[in-house]
């Protein structure tokens, strides 16, 4: 017979924490009435109750700006190519598709080159590579 035990969490505050990291965070706005609207017509039509319906799009933005703060970083030289891709939470791979769909040339320095091949060496790509 086998008996799980359930994961201890404590209040820290506000935070619920379980193996030191933060699960979630009380957060309060005060929006436009037209907003809270717009909010409750998607609601009702995605079925969702309103809090994981913010957090849906909450989520949704913050990807977003982060994937644009990262392809402007890049145009404009102040991060490199495996830099941008890590800061928007995106493979080389998918960053450079990005970078493609928003007709962003490829400007690759000798040091994202030795990157790339240090990346390749340890076996970081190897997922990728079909067996």
């Amino acid at each position: 017979m086998v008996f799980l035990r359930p994961i201890p969490t404590i209040s820290a505050g506000r935070e619920k924490i379980r193996r030191g990291q933060i699960l979630s965070e009380r957060v309060s706005i005060i929006i436009p009435t037209e907003l809270k609207q717009d909010l409750e017509t998607l609601k009702s039509r995605m079925h969702l109750d309103l809090s994981t319906l913010i957090r849906l799009l909450l989520a949704g933005s913050v990807q977003e700006k982060k994937l644009d703060i990262a392809v402007e970083e890049y145009k404009t030289c102040k991060k490199s190519l495996g830099k941008s891709a890590e800061f928007a939470n995106l493979s080389l791979w998918e960053f450079i598709d990005e970078l493609h769909k928003r007709t962003v040339g490829l400007a690759i320095s000798p040091a994202d080159i030795e990157d790339e091949i240090r990346r390749i060496d340890e076996g970081e790509y190897d997922q990728y590579i079909p067996k």
